[in-house]
């Protein structure tokens, strides 16, 4: 877009190089400056009383303007050149543009000017590398900046200067921000401030920053919550302003939240029809925790929450909705980007680059085209360019862990809406770690929270009124418990794995059922599998899914499991389904009758809600079995036997989900209790001292990253038996294809096979390469040594 007045007087003054890809010119800095200008114009208008509400009134102003002088230290003789396939250029443009800062004395106070320069300063690299690169600048009277800002000529200088004086004003209100407190300094005349620059502004840059390295440290120290959450607003907002503008990510997307009617539309339903959970969530104005039976509608009741939620008098600007699990981030993608909010929903996980890419290439089968798509889409998530983001409760936590670009992703959680599905599925510890964050969002950022679940103890509510704080707690009626109780429970001695109960499972699918074999292991899985194929033969669907197949694989089944088994699909049929958890967690499947090892009571009632999902049968049978009862190294013992007890006084009977949270009580209870207790707040407080105790802008930490990805993201390997593949994708030029031979491990694992010698690095950046069996049916297997 050209406004007008335009800067044509500084077209040959680049920002950016050209576009070997597109042929495009270079982009000048005036038209990059716009586009960060017009990107921030967009991003107040989602949030225009963020200022106020971190106690930093000036906050637009000061971006305002920063992102106006970012740049200018580009103009320099040698980063042109460079611009133009000159040599490396040694300094740090943002610390020249420094020289800059005393044009716009007028506009701001002491205090103002020092967020203004570390805006500035801190908009490409962190604090600590900006001091490591001039470390040497203020113990020596030589001031190495000096030849650097000698490089802008001064009729240059004098282009800047007339651009400021006839297009500020204008620019200003062309974006409409008058009446967001942006005000245009009184600059100093022309000759005037020339002059300055041509004879302070070395010194000056050198000022600012010095000025810049204490405040750093001011941050660091203080507590004082407009500082410390003002100056992460700050930095988040002009690098992800910067980077959105040099990716030409395009207009940011208004919310798409705007009223519970307009919801409804969307998800095709009737008002007049709702449950009545779902009706009290459109009317609720706090964060929420919901309780209702599975296939109830808790998803479209989160929708209605949270486009009835008005914070700070606006809509809210972006919804996170937030799950465990892969498969269930990119099936709920298909179904908000299909029917409910189409192109303006983001995936974000480890694997969502090829979940996008496989989905995009299913249109022409332009592969080129789709690989170039699908890191676009995650580069716009990257961005905050989406209004409604799927991704998992490990994305958040980048945040608090500090990976680099935290302060960008943290700058979209303000005033936003947080679904948080399937609750229940997180470990004590990585619960304790959720629910801080949760607790510090809502608490510093003024974020809601919608929490569901079909099951819900007493002591995981505890831990969620900790966290949440003033909340709703809305209970589907009786009425709906009762209208679906679905199952009927059975209790079976024995193993699954026992010849005659694999021969139970063959009986049940060749009398025309969809059996789910749900087992606690992949190597359980992956024997399950092979006995009943054994048994049955290759004539009939027997589907293996676990999370340890490759990402091509990994689609092609739960592509084939949704449309045998999917409660929506026109193509269902009689299958068997043999899988992990993975299965427990809002895949939108239907089977007819489950088989289940002997497992923690909130998992078991998430796996029986695949079964008979959209009642298709007055009830369905969902068995038990009673062996292995230690946890088979996935679950604590105690806590399997104890809800085999409560399970077996149930046996015969049907389930009614509301008596469920009673269960879990009884099950949660004494040493177990006092152990899940204890484990929860060990987690807590040593993550609130190590991460929230500390979280203040300009300080990404590397020990830290390190342990945020050892503790919650696994690591991709590639089985030996695929690497000749993986160096032909390579060598073609198609590293996305590559990718998707990947594998994902535990760190632990991998750090097993490496001790037996079985996990080589190919070389630097090449993935780790295991001497591990894989095939595309049953996945990645390790030998009874591993």
């Amino acid at each position: 877009m050209i406004v007008r007045p335009w800067p044509d007087w500084l077209d040959d003054i680049w920002a950016k190089s050209p576009d070997k890809e597109t042929g495009s010119p270079g982009e000048s800095l005036a038209q990059h400056t716009w586009n960060v200008l017009e990107r921030l114009a967009q991003t107040i208008s989602l949030r225009p009383n963020l200022p106020d509400s971190l106690g930093c009134p000036w906050l637009w102003n000061v971006l305002f303007w920063a992102c106006w002088l970012h740049d200018w230290g580009k103009a320099a003789r040698g980063f042109q050149e460079r611009l133009r396939g000159g040599p490396p250029w040694p300094h740090r443009h943002e610390v020249v543009s420094l020289a800059f800062v005393d044009w716009l004395a007028s506009a701001f106070s002491i205090e103002e000017t020092q967020w203004l320069v570390a805006a500035i300063a801190s908009h490409h690299l962190e604090s600590a590398e900006i001091k490591q690169t001039y470390s040497t600048l203020w113990l020596s009277e030589e001031n190495v900046l000096t030849p650097r800002v000698a490089e802008i000529p001064d009729p240059t200088l004098s282009r800047l200067w007339k651009w400021l004086t006839e297009c500020a004003q204008p620019w200003v209100a062309s974006l409409g921000l008058d009446s967001a407190g942006v005000c245009v300094p009184a600059l100093p005349s022309e000759a005037s401030a020339v002059n300055s620059v041509r004879v302070n502004g070395a010194d000056r840059a050198r000022h600012w920053l010095k000025s810049y390295i204490r405040f750093v440290k001011d941050v660091q120290q203080s507590q004082q919550r407009a500082l410390v959450l003002g100056t992460l607003a700050t930095r988040g907002t002009i690098v992800n302003m910067d980077h959105a503008a040099s990716a030409h990510a395009g207009t940011l997307p208004n919310p798409v939240l705007y009223g519970a009617k307009e919801t409804l539309s969307r998800l095709g339903l009737d008002e007049d029809r709702l449950y009545d959970h779902q009706l009290a969530s459109t009317s609720e104005q706090r964060s929420v925790v919901l309780s209702a039976p599975t296939g109830s509608g808790k998803t479209e009741a989160a929708l209605l929450w949270a486009s009835s939620q008005l914070i700070e008098g606006k809509p809210t600007p972006r919804l996170f909705y937030i799950l465990p699990y892969q498969a269930s981030m990119n099936a709920m993608y298909d179904r908000f980007n299909a029917n409910v909010f189409p192109g303006q929903v983001g995936l974000e996980h480890s694997r969502s680059v090829l979940a996008l890419y496989r989905r995009l290439l299913d249109g022409d089968g332009d592969r080129q085209g789709a690989v170039r798509l699908a890191k676009w889409q995650k580069n716009l998530s990257r961005l905050n360019h989406y209004p409604v983001r799927i991704l998992s409760p490990y994305q958040m936590l980048k945040a608090p862990y500090r990976l680099k670009g935290y302060e960008s992703l943290l700058s979209d959680f303000f005033h936003s809406c947080f679904v948080l599905d399937e609750v229940h599925a997180y470990e004590a510890e990585r619960l304790a770690i959720i629910l801080a964050t949760v607790k510090y969002l809502r608490e510093q950022m003024g974020a809601r929270f919608f929490v569901m679940s079909a099951t819900m103890p007493a002591l995981l509510r505890k831990r969620l009124t900790e966290a949440l704080g003033d909340h709703a707690s809305i209970l589907a009626t009786p009425q709906v418990f009762v209208r679906f109780q679905r199952h009927r429970l059975e209790m079976l001695d024995g193993d699954l794995l026992d010849q005659q109960s694999i021969a139970r499972l063959a009986s049940e699918h060749m009398g025309g059922q969809s059996v789910l074999v749900a087992c606690n292991t992949v190597k359980r899985a992956q024997q399950a599998y092979h006995d009943l194929k054994r048994r049955i033969g290759d004539d009939v669907d027997v589907i293996l899914l676990h999370g340890r197949f490759n990402g091509r694989d990994r689609l092609i089944k739960e592509r084939a499991i949704q449309s045998a088994t999917g409660s929506r699909s026109a193509d269902r049929k009689p299958v068997i389904l043999v899988g992990t958890q993975v299965v427990e967690v809002s895949l939108d499947i239907d089977l007819d009758v489950i088989y289940t090892d002997p497992a923690p009571l909130e998992a078991l009632i998430q796996r029986f809600g695949r079964v008979n999902r959209r009642m298709r049968k007055e009830w369905a049978p969902v068995y038990v079995f009673t062996q292995p009862a230690d946890g088979q190294g996935i679950y604590e013992q105690e806590l399997v036997a104890s809800g085999l007890r409560v399970l077996d006084e149930a046996a015969g009977k049907m389930i009614n989900e509301e008596e469920v949270s009673d269960w879990l009580d009884r099950v949660y209870q004494g040493d177990t209790a006092t152990r899940w207790n204890e484990a929860y707040s060990r987690a807590y407080e040593g993550f609130t001292q190590s991460c929230l105790a500390t979280f203040r802008a300009f300080n990404a930490a590397d020990t830290l990253e390190q342990e945020f990805y050892k503790a919650f993201d696994s690591v991709e390997v590639l089985p030996a038996c695929r690497e000749q593949d993986y160096l032909r994708h390579m060598a073609d030029g198609e590293p996305l294809e590559a990718s998707e031979l990947l594998v994902p491990v535990s760190w632990r694992r991998l750090a097993q096979l490496r001790r037996l010698g079985k996990a080589h690095l190919a070389g630097h950046g090449q993935p780790w390469i295991v001497d591990c069996p894989y095939d595309s049916d049953v996945g990645l297997r390790y030998d009874s040594e591993c």
